[in-house]
């Protein structure tokens, strides 16, 4: 995390009402920034939290099929992810209605691959390698 900076005051406020104003503009402004940055640390914990409880839920979706006996591929687990992605609702902005853009599904763009190496790889934008 960025190391706060100390502003100092370089001019003399005279004014006692000035001075009161200053200060609780400042103390505003401390508290809004650490708002912001309580934020910011809720927003990564949750992100973290969903990726965990999707690939706890992959895992578990494995390890069924494992159970049953049946082998699984690159192909299935990209046909698992598509299904999972498709039958997810996709929240829409309350502000004007719409989606936002990264709410859409990566379903429509996810792409399976193979490397020269045999490597097996599924992409959207990057490739994400899975073995």
């Amino acid at each position: 995390m960025a190391q706060k900076r100390k502003v100092e005051v370089t001019t003399n406020i005279d004014d006692e009402t000035d001075r009161v104003l200053y200060s609780v503009f400042r103390s505003a402004a401390g508290g809004l920034s650490h708002l912001y940055s309580q934020a910011l640390n809720h927003h990564k914990v949750a992100f973290e939290a969903g990726q965990r409880h999707a690939l706890e839920k992959l895992n578990e979706w494995m390890t069924v099929k494992h159970q049953e006996g049946t082998p699984v591929t690159t192909a299935d687990i990209s046909a698992y992810l598509q299904n999972e992605l498709s039958s997810m609702s996709l929240p829409s902005n309350p502000l004007n209605g719409r989606q936002n853009e990264a709410d859409l599904p990566l379903s429509s763009s996810l792409v399976q691959s193979q490397d020269q190496d045999g490597s097996a790889f599924c992409s959207r934008g990057s490739e994400m390698e899975i073995e």
